[in-house]
């Protein structure tokens, strides 16, 4: 089968699920044409489903093949990134669960320290 062929049966199926998450009140967000981990991003009242979609019979090799994905810790961060002219991108999060405490910082150093910027 064509690797054209396939990106469209996939592109479709994608879509197709992308429709029934929306039916049931999520935003979806489509990786589209990305080969990366995601296929779709779904949000809903606090809840994040990052989804990989496959087409065919669950089965327990395809299952297994999935099973680092599926495995991998997630850390999430909610942010507001902020264009400062002049000055810079600029992130904007809470301190763990308490939006009182607010930290900002510049986006470079932000991304430059990663997860070590998040008070666990």
């Amino acid at each position: 089968m064509a690797a054209k062929h396939r990106y469209r049966i996939g592109r479709r199926l994608e879509w197709r699920i992308r429709k029934l998450l929306e039916q049931h009140g999520y935003e979806v967000i489509r990786s589209a044409g990305s080969k990366g981990r995601w296929d779709l991003v779904a949000v809903k009242d606090g809840i994040v489903r990052l989804i990989q979609v496959k087409k065919g019979k669950v089965q327990k090799y395809k299952i297994k093949d999935l099973m680092p994905l599926l495995a991998t810790p997630v850390v999430l961060s909610k942010e507001a990134w902020f264009y400062i002219p002049r000055r810079g991108i600029m992130v904007v999060r809470n301190d763990g669960m308490d939006w009182s405490k607010i930290i900002v910082t510049k986006a470079e150093e932000d991304l430059k320290h990663g997860s070590r910027t998040y008070n666990r």
